[in-house]
């Protein structure tokens, strides 16, 4: 009969009979991001930039832009300004670039920076409109101040004759058969403080006549005329979009100055396009070309990021904004894509466009149309 045997286990060999499968798949998986370079991401250096941002900031606060830039090895510190203060701030050498929302801030901004480093970049454009509802769109239309763009049942575009507009801002939405006890009007941000609030100025000051004024007497003479349609709003507010676009947005704006890149991104992330909200194209239009102007090499990079990557201009697209190359010509991937999506083409570009004075002649009508201090 034989004895029994016992048998000790080394624990060592049980433990390594545990860790090694796990251990094989993790150096595995290692290897193929080693290989594919991201296992490196979060160890790169990145470079943080500061940047005066007017409007266009939810481009750059746009969470998947923040991660391209981000695996490019920024990130950027967004400052929020509107474009006239912007324009004066007297610390612009703190920051590598500003990214100001129209001409005459780009224009003052490059001027102030005379002998500097000074690049500037033109990576996109979105129109200036006037966003409503489709009950007061039929009510301009059935009063001969809108035209409906395109044949569809439900357009969503509609261009607008600013002097029938204007002519219309005595009588209340009552008299053009709607519900509504206030008189026909726009409303904008401060005209002293925000682009698309100079740009409602500008879209009334055609409504007096086609050629802006050459002089500063003829400056002043025009804003007067234009400033009791400005003022009619009351006291002007911050961007308009966010009270347009909540649920209740009818009692906040009927009739809102906005970005048309704002109305295109909110019409992108709804399930079904939004019929009920439409836009207005002044028939003189105007399009909002901000200059990313930089004043360092880490703006530059930026810029050539901003015009050269693939991701960062597909992602403009898909936030509303029509894409430029560097001989300033519009790409067709904007159209492209939003009919994609079951969102027809906006009449941008089809009109005239706003001729708006020579930069210190607009700013004095700023002045006298909002009181400007």
């Amino acid at each position: 009969m034989r004895e029994p045997e016992f048998k000790v286990a080394d624990p060592r060999r049980r433990f390594l009979l545990w860790f090694v499968p796990p251990l094989a798949v993790f150096v595995a998986g290692l290897v193929v991001l080693l290989v594919s370079g991201h296992v490196t991401g979060p160890f790169r250096s990145v470079t943080v930039v500061r940047a005066l941002f007017a409007s266009k900031r939810d481009f750059f606060q746009d969470e998947q832009v923040k991660r391209i830039l981000m695996a490019r090895g920024y990130q950027v510190h967004v400052t929020p300004i509107g474009s006239r203060d912007l324009a004066d701030k007297p610390d612009l050498d703190s920051y590598h670039f500003v990214f100001p929302s129209g001409h005459v801030a780009n224009e003052h901004v490059k001027s102030r920076r005379a002998g500097k480093h000074v690049v500037p970049y033109r990576p996109f454009f979105t129109p200036v409109v006037l966003a409503t509802f489709r009950e007061y769109a039929e009510a301009l239309t059935r009063a001969g101040a809108a035209t409906p763009h395109g044949s569809d049942e439900k357009p969503l575009y509609y261009n607008l004759d600013m002097t029938k507009f204007k002519d219309l801002g005595a009588k209340k939405w009552n008299d053009l058969g709607v519900g509504n006890g206030n008189r026909v009007i726009a409303q904008s941000p401060d005209p002293c403080k925000a682009y698309s609030g100079a740009t409602l100025v500008g879209f009334f000051a055609t409504a007096f006549g086609e050629e802006p004024p050459q002089t500063v007497e003829a400056a002043e003479k025009l804003a007067l005329q234009v400033k009791p349609h400005v003022d009619a709003q009351g006291q002007a507010g911050e961007d308009m979009a966010p009270k347009y676009f909540v649920p209740e947005g009818r009692t906040h704006a009927v009739i809102a100055v906005i970005y048309e890149h704002q109305y295109i991104a909110y019409q992108l992330r709804q399930k079904s396009i939004d019929s009920e909200r439409v836009l207005l194209y002044p028939e003189k239009q105007h399009q909002s070309t901000p200059e990313l102007i930089s004043f360092t090499p880490e703006g530059d990079r930026i810029g050539e990021l901003m015009m050269n990557d693939p991701d960062l201009r597909r992602r403009a697209v898909e936030l509303g904004f029509h894409s430029l190359s560097w001989n300033g010509e519009s790409a067709d991937d904007f159209g492209t894509y939003i009919t994609g999506r079951g969102l027809p083409t906006p009449p941008a570009g089809e009109a005239g466009r706003v001729q708006l004075p020579k930069a210190e002649l607009f700013e004095r009508m700023l002045d006298v149309v909002g009181e400007c201090k």
